[in-house]
């Protein structure tokens, strides 16, 4: 088949795979082992059964309980820092939702009607909303990280990827495990972990609960009442609760409730003028009067129910139910004053001041059965998926505009209910001991029922007069009446796959993959909700933009996926070295884009995304491991219509539109050390991982105002661990440290958008989030 590269954009990275191979084996035919020292084999569970990493024909990582504890990952955005082509960011104002990118594949707003394109898995559960995602799981036995389209094996598709986060059983011996930790900014941790062993022969049970609190990173000089003292405070608590019991030789009942509670302060959004060359200079303090609290609740329960109806048939139950609720209060313009002037190329621009509260609730229910077993030399999964969703967010916002200095409160709520159907499965037929083919597909029908209801009937910026009246255009706090407008919608599709992997005498597992996923469409709760167009604020006769109506859905997204990718071992499973290259060819891609009080979300057009990723892996000696990751990502939209505002006509501007959360180079690399010492043995280790520039808008000028500059972190930690103190009891003492070089980077940021007094619009900023600074502490880890 030929895949059409449009460029030679990967004769690079395509080199590095051959030069990577090339060297392996030349080692492998060069040297002899004698010594038994050997890579550890990593079980996973991202094909529905248990199987060794390098058996499983998908591009993915995992890591393990040890390897989490090594390199300090406390929530999952920790988990980008070492994985290729994955970006994991807190969204924008906060730190209670996450925004994550796999292969460019990402959704930047957070907004509770839009649909993530990675799917983010507790326990095999499906977890709806992405705000609220970046909870913490009270023990974690292992992550996986799986990228590219995943629909023919998941509940929920998924277009990007999928994280999977695996809780730990409870185990058969009563003990447990109780973590303290200090650091600094005030930063204490508590962790109690008890598992209660086998009891009555048939049931066992754990509880863990994990606290985190910290002071801000950064002062806030702003003393309105209300307003947080600090930036980005952290108060967080997770629990869990986990019974299995054996109900029968054949019968396994597994149930979990999980709870996550965050009482934060919003982070610093830095206002950085757009033509500031020390763009990525991150202030140690700041004043805004529009930041105050930063809270979300979740909490979810999980029912699983596994039936060995034979030797070679397992039937699985898994019914969930979850619930959360986000609720923030943040200031979006970088600015205490309520209209500030900016200059930006010899010309005025007036900042008008923007906050915004979000409360979002939501519930969901979902009901999964799966079929796994063994039909002679074909190994299947069958499933059934059931998703009901209901959220409801309430949304006013909080403006001045120039140069009148108007204060207006807006009222707005919104919602979307949904129902998500779905029939999947995948066979691997393995024709021979070395041959398999596997094939899969994927059915699915979504309907949404959403609604939009504010005073303003016209559009989502309550001072610009509009073509059709505006009933904000006075000052005034919450004017007009309550208009409610509801529209429903339903999307169907059928997603093949399939996949050829070859195991080679000498061990190397080679696979070629051709995935389709598909996200389906919805509706734009910021949207406005009668009007077409709006008019500039000081110039009302002359059309500024053409604004998407909240009756007008966008349409469903489609991703085909080709997949090349080897996976191998050598010098006696010293060496480990995994590599992938794809590309994506995607349909009406969806957008979102932020117009200077809130985000439209439409439909771009057609986007190739291509890259490489290479993992290599190496026990240099019986106490030393050394790991070397590398993604390459190009992303490109072939087309991007918009309409021109002027004269109303579709315009392509795929060759000036940005691509989103790609940066084309991504590294990372670590060294860890394990010597045994008196009655433990000392664990080191050190983390680098870089990133390149790269967007988080599309727009040209959203995009030049947030840019994020290549950045590279530094982490480590250093420790004695399984220290025996008698009574089969151990302990841990270490010391760890993220950002040791304090690097000022950004994460992402929201354009800040100015009038001037020509009646021109132009975002002359960001208010931009910055990463966190040098931080550093110690812990100790007593198990019983």
């Amino acid at each position: 088949m030929h895949i059409p590269y449009k460029k030679q954009s990967l004769a690079f990275a395509i080199s590095v795979a051959a030069c990577s191979l090339a060297m392996t084996a030349s080692a492998a035919e060069g040297e002899t082992t004698t010594d038994a020292i050997m890579l550890e084999e990593l079980v996973v569970t991202a094909q529905k059964r248990e199987q060794s990493m390098q058996d499983t024909p998908i591009s993915m990582n995992a890591f393990g309980s040890q390897a989490l504890e090594d390199k300090g990952v406390s929530d999952i955005s920790d988990v980008s820092n070492y994985v290729p082509n994955v970006q994991i960011t807190e969204s924008p104002g906060g730190s209670t939702g996450a925004t994550i990118g796999i292969r460019g594949s990402v959704t930047i707003n957070p907004a509770v009607t839009w649909e993530p394109t990675v799917g983010v898995y507790v326990d095999g559960v499906f977890v709806a909303k992405n705000v609220g995602g970046l909870f913490e799981v009270a023990e974690l036995e292992r992550i996986e990280v799986l990228r590219g389209p995943q629909g023919t094996l998941y509940g929920k598709n998924t277009v990007g990827g999928a994280i999977n986060l695996i809780s730990r059983k409870p185990g058969e011996e009563a003990g447990g495990t109780i973590k303290l930790g200090v650091g600094n900014y005030n930063y204490t941790e508590g962790f109690v972990s008890v598992d209660s062993g086998r009891v009555g022969d048939m049931a066992q049970f754990n509880i863990a609960v994990n606290k985190r609190d910290r002071a801000g990173f950064y002062d806030n000089l702003n003393n309105d009442a209300g307003v947080a003292d600090k930036f980005k405070e952290l108060d967080s608590t997770a629990a869990r609760f986990a019974a299995l019991l054996d109900l029968t030789d054949d019968l396994e009942l597994y149930y979990t409730y999980d709870m996550s509670d965050k009482d934060n302060t919003p982070a610093y959004g830095q206002f950085d003028h757009i033509n500031n060359d020390d763009a990525d200079s991150r202030e140690e303090q700041g004043s805004l009067n529009g930041t105050k609290f930063d809270t979300s609740e979740t909490e979810g329960h999980a029912l699983h129910l596994t039936w060995n109806a034979m030797d070679e048939l397992t039937i699985k139950s898994i019914t969930a139910y979850r619930e959360m609720s986000f609720h923030d209060f943040s200031d979006y313009d970088g600015f205490t004053s309520p209209v500030t002037p900016v200059d930006v190329d010899g010309t005025t621009y007036y900042v008008s001041e923007f906050h915004a509260e979000r409360q979002f609730d939501t519930d969901q229910f979902s009901q999964e059965f799966q079929f796994v077993g063994t039909a002679g030399p074909v190994d299947y999964v069958v499933g059934a998926y059931y998703l009901y969703e209901d959220t409801v967010a309430n949304n006013p916002f909080h403006m001045w505009f120039s140069p009148a200095s108007n204060y207006i409160e807006v009222g707005n709520q919104y919602g979307v209910e949904g129902d998500s159907y779905a029939l999947f499965g995948q066979a691997d037929w393995h024709i021979t001991d070395a041959l398999t083919w596997t094939v899969g597909l994927r059915w699915t029908e979504e309907t949404k029922t959403a609604w939009l209801q504010r005073q303003d009937p016209t559009d989502l910026n309550p001072a610009v007069p509009t073509q059709t009246g505006d009933l904000l255009a006075a000052a005034g706090s919450f004017g007009g009446t309550f208009v409610k407008t509801e529209f429903e919608e339903t999307w169907d599709n059928v997603s093949p796959m399939t996949v050829i992997s070859y195991l080679w005498e000498n061990g190397i597992n080679t696979y070629f993959k051709v995935a389709q996923g598909w996200k389906a469409g919805g509706f734009n709760g910021e949207a406005g909700q009668e009007v077409d167009y709006i008019t500039d604020p000081l110039n009302p006769t002359v059309s500024r933009t053409a604004l998407q109506t909240f009756s007008q859905p966008y349409d469903e997204e489609k991703v085909t996926s080709y997949e090349l990718g080897m996976k191998s071992r050598w010098l006696d499973s010293r060496l480990q070295v995994n590599a992938a290259l794809f590309y994506d060819d995607i349909e009406d891609l969806q957008i979102s884009d932020f117009l200077g009080a809130y985000s439209e979300v439409r439909n771009a057009g057609e986007a190739t995304v291509q890259g490489l990723e290479l993992e290599v892996m190496a026990m240099v000696s019986d106490n030393v491991t050394l790991n070397v990751n590398y993604g390459y990502l190009d992303g490109e939209y072939d087309s991007f219509v918009l309409t021109d505002p002027v004269t109303g006509l579709p315009d392509d501007k795929a060759d000036e539109q940005k691509y989103r959360y790609a940066p084309k180079n991504t590294f990372s690399a670590g060294v860890q050390y394990v010597e045994p010492v008196a009655n433990g043995e000392l664990r080191a280790s050190l983390d680098v991982n870089f990133n390149d520039d790269h967007y988080v808008y599309d727009n040209p000028q959203n995009a030049e105002a947030t840019k994020i500059k290549a950045y590279a972190l530094l982490s480590g930690r250093i420790g004695v661990a399984n220290m025996d103190i008698g009574n089969n009891q151990t302990l841990d003492i270490g010391f760890w440290g993220k950002n040791l070089t304090d690097e000022e980077y950004r994460i992402n940021g929201i354009p800040v958008v100015g009038y001037s007094a020509a009646g021109q619009q132009k975002t002359v900023g960001g208010a931009n989030y910055y990463g966190n600074p040098r931080t550093f502490g110690a812990d100790m880890t007593f198990r019983f």
